[in-house]
């Protein structure tokens, strides 16, 4: 009787499962060589257009100081509204946007610079003189000199904007302070 007991193949040999798992073929580093490659190119191409689309929501708007008067242009206690232009920038174009707001001098170093919206609706109110109070004529809100909520259905006192006063200039940024 003939003994058959199978016998692995002969590495090198050519037949199937020749090779040992630990080694690597050449078809089998040159494919992983290429995914390396196109994996590297990738990225290379990508994070730059990746960075360039995402960076301007990261980026923020940067305020600055908007210059608004002398201070010698206003009078103490006395509301003035001013109005001036800010350039925002959309891509390459900058386009004018005109604003207001309302100071009010408390001294020759200290003011008041209110958002010109009610806190209601975000109607323009006016100052009235006669009566030493904001009016707001959509709703009837009506705020003190201090920008306090008297009357009507305003939530809330008038928002009030960063402010400082540089080499006799009064400048404004609209950045809302107090909520």
């Amino acid at each position: 009787m003939v003994e058959t007991t199978p016998r692995p193949y002969a590495t090198g040999s050519g037949s199937p499962g020749a090779e040992p798992e630990h080694e690597m073929s050449r078809r089998r580093f040159l494919s992983r060589a290429i995914f390396a490659m196109a994996g590297f190119i990738g990225g290379v191409i990508g994070l730059p257009a990746v960075v360039h689309t995402i960076s301007p929501a990261l980026k923020g708007e940067q305020q600055s100081w908007i210059e608004v008067g002398n201070i010698s242009g206003f009078q103490a206690g006395q509301p003035k509204k001013v109005d001036y232009v800010i350039y925002k920038a959309d891509g390459w174009i900058e386009e004018p946007s005109g604003k207001s707001c309302w100071v009010v001098k408390k001294s020759d170093s200290q003011f008041v610079v209110y958002d010109p919206r009610c806190t209601h609706l975000g109607c323009p109110y006016s100052w009235h003189t006669d009566k030493n109070q904001f009016l707001c004529p959509c709703h009837n809100g009506v705020f003190d000199l201090e920008g306090n909520v008297i009357s009507g259905p305003p939530p809330r006192a008038l928002r009030r904007f960063a402010n400082r006063v540089e080499g006799g200039k009064l400048l404004v940024r609209e950045e809302v302070i107090n909520g």
